[in-house]
């Protein structure tokens, strides 16, 4: 996302090191271990540096979070010019003092070094010195991160995305349409999935909208390194609705078992019947894809839980969020770009020029907007919305990025016995009922 502003890659920064602590469901025990073990990782700042944080800091992040969500994790604007490069000798001495005993905490040495040296130096500073240098802790002292649980214990706690290469159209001039899903931990149900006319983040965006409004909001996305898993807008939406995203390892393909085994089974079951069928349209793909999903997928017993993904997803515990107003989960998916407004108090935006308020002359303003329509931009300045951009010259009406926003029309139907029958009896299953729900024994909650 070229010229995002620097406020908001702080803030993505901070959330990524606080998403875990957030939980609600943490006991106060829980969350200070949790908390503890967070100021012991390295991570990554707005510039990509690797870093640590102090507990200290952390809690800090969280209570402004809880306060303000999002955006209260941008940081106050600084009276200070910086500080001044640390000395060599320094450096030395601080890079001896962690050998001497790796259990020093950068904080420790520093304050060490104020005490003994009479000079002040920043344990930000430090840490970044120890990073370079090979010297984090946690490798001096020989510990090993552990990975996370093979499975996640209840509904919603952990969901994993990841593209397949479906079947080539006839509408989409020979090209292969993209599936994304997204695949439940716990229970292995799909909570949305779709064809695609390609792989762009775009595309991607839509199937995890649709997943929450079907379903709520889960904790985690496991997802893969593609461009449209690791844009900044999908942070910002991710950072927004308070969902932690973690990302495959280049080359482990340990924590992506369960979806590849899905794939596999959508090729061999699913995609069989399609070429058979001979499918031609998106339309006509989606319409079978969501009955063989519902009527077949959801409703045979899994190996390895025993159950069906349907039983496990209506019986099983569930960690899952209530989706957002509707107004609350547009908001969420606008995307943004930086700008600084003109002389003549204009702004542009892929070819396209808005006017603005006078008064934002020679500020740099957040432009969000539906990449879908370029002719409704919000304006926001430090935080708060200041207004919108009013239309000055229209080029274009979508964001370049959307290739393929128009899905062509459906085509005839193929009259195929097998895919038929499922979306009969899936159509037949929906009339009356929307989406899924579960029934508690206080409320219903949507799942």
């Amino acid at each position: 996302m070229s010229g995002t502003d620097r406020d908001t890659l702080v803030a993505l920064a901070r959330w990524a090191v606080i998403c875990e602590a957030v939980d609600e469901q943490l006991t106060p025990a829980e969350r200070g271990r949790l908390v503890s073990e967070l100021a012991c990782r390295v991570h990554r700042d707005a510039d990509g540096v690797q870093m640590r944080v102090t507990t200290r800091t952390i809690y800090r992040w969280l209570a402004v979070w809880r306060a303000g969500g999002f955006e209260a994790l941008k940081p106050a604007r600084r009276r200070d010019a910086g500080m001044p490069r640390t000395d060599a000798q320094i450096v030395e001495l601080a890079v001896a003092l962690r050998r001497e005993a790796p259990a020093r905490s950068a904080a420790h040495i520093a304050e060490i070094i104020a005490r003994t040296r009479d000079v002040e130096v920043s344990a930000r500073t430090l840490q970044r010195i120890f990073v370079d240098r090979g010297l984090e802790r946690a490798r001096l002292e020989g510990r090993h991160r552990a990975f996370g649980r093979f499975e996640a214990v209840a509904c919603g706690e952990l969901w994993t995305a990841d593209g397949w290469d479906g079947p080539a159209l006839a509408e989409l001039h020979g090209r292969h349409a993209q599936l994304f899903s997204f695949l439940d931990d716990h229970s292995r149900l799909i909570a949305h999935g779709a064809f695609y006319p390609d792989v762009g983040e775009w595309s991607f965006q839509r199937c995890l909208r649709e997943a929450i409004i079907r379903r709520g909001l889960p904790k985690v996305l496991y997802i893969d390194n593609g461009a449209a898993q690791t844009s900044l807008q999908l942070k910002l939406i991710c950072a927004r609705l308070g969902i932690r995203i973690i990302h495959s390892k280049p080359y482990r393909p340990q924590g992506r078992g369960k979806k590849e085994r899905h794939y596999r089974t959508v090729a061999e079951q699913f995609g069989l019947e399609v070429g058979i069928a001979g499918v031609q349209t998106l339309e006509q793909l989606n319409r079978y894809l969501a009955a063989w999903v519902e009527q077949v997928y959801h409703r045979r017993t899994h190996r390895g839980t025993g159950q069906t993904p349907l039983e496990r997803w209506m019986d099983g515990p569930s960690t899952l969020r209530p989706t957002p107003a509707p107004d609350v989960l547009a908001q969420a998916f606008l995307w943004t770009a930086t700008r600084t407004v003109t002389v003549t108090r204009s702004v542009s935006l892929h070819g396209n020029t808005y006017d603005v308020d006078p008064e934002l002359v020679g500020r740099r303003v957040e432009l969000r907007y539906d990449p879908t329509d370029l002719t409704v931009i919000g304006v926001w300045h430090h935080d708060q919305q200041v207004g919108v951009a009013a239309p000055a010259e229209i080029r274009r009406h979508v964001d370049p990025k959307l290739k393929h926003l128009e899905l062509p029309e459906p085509g005839p139907p193929t009259g195929v016995a097998y895919l038929d029958a499922l979306v009969a009896d899936h159509t037949e299953q929906l009339r009356g009922q929307l989406t899924y729900r579960r029934l508690d024994h206080d409320q219903e909650q949507p799942r």
